[in-house]
């Protein structure tokens, strides 16, 4: 466990698995409100889809799952370096492979950019570069993977206008206080937070900034070829039974 470098998701808190004895536990590196994937529910324990199928498919190889937070800066550098054990919802970058493997894709991430109606009706047929291009502000994840044509047209090209704020509700906070234009993420994420904030005039444009399949990754620090086949074997078992 020398490589793992983590912080507590919230003081004393721990994923909702408890099992094997002797069998080290793994530690999911998070960052915090990213519902329904990953968010703390009313009783204070984390919750959500993805954290509770990786908690059943470690729960099938016998490994117990802690939740632990990282600020979402500091978890894209240690990912890069494969010190954290196990991440969710994560795209394929050739980057991380070199340090991480990938589990079998599990769902599908849709990234888009949401806006005030009342105050940019007009936004729901524009792109996020044109927005740019206008002066307009944006908050995101900086160091999110948003596609190649993000990295290039916005990222690379427009830094100064896109706001990195610590979390998607302080994102969505930033926009419902007028402080920024536009706010980039995952589409049900957004509308989760907007949601839970009242943002009631909320609306995703129709243009799609990316999409693509996301993955478990895991640190080649912690785990081998042979348990990654193990987990895939898990997690279609997993997928299959909450299929049907």
């Amino acid at each position: 466990m020398r490589y793992l470098i983590i912080f507590m998701l919230t003081v004393g808190l721990s994923g909702p698995v408890s099992l094997a004895h002797g069998e080290e536990p793994f530690y999911l590196a998070v960052a915090a409100d990213w519902k329904p994937y990953l968010y703390i529910n009313q009783q204070g324990e984390p919750d959500g889809q993805d954290l509770f199928l990786l908690s059943r498919a470690l729960q099938r190889l016998g490994h117990q799952l802690n939740a632990q937070r990282l600020p979402e800066q500091r978890l894209a550098l240690e990912l890069e370096q494969g010190e954290v054990d196990v991440i969710l919802g994560a795209a394929y970058t050739k980057a991380r492979e070199q340090q991480n493997f990938y589990s079998m894709p599990y769902r599908k991430e849709t990234i888009v950019f949401g806006f005030r109606f009342s105050r940019n009706p007009y936004f729901g047929d524009v792109h996020v570069s044109a927005l740019l291009q206008q002066d307009y502000l944006v908050a995101v994840n900086k160091s999110g993977w948003f596609g190649e044509d993000f990295q290039h047209k916005a990222l690379d090209v427009y830094d100064r206008n896109l706001i990195h704020a610590e979390g998607t509700l302080r994102r969505m906070q930033l926009l419902k206080m007028g402080r920024v234009d536009a706010v980039v993420g995952d589409q049900k994420v957004l509308e989760a937070a907007a949601a839970e904030l009242g943002i009631d005039d909320f609306m995703v444009a129709k243009q799609v900034i990316h999409e693509t399949r996301v993955h478990f990754l895991f640190s080649r620090n912690r785990v081998d070829k042979a348990f990654m086949q193990r987990f895939d074997q898990a997690l279609v078992a997993e997928l299959t039974r909450l299929t049907f």
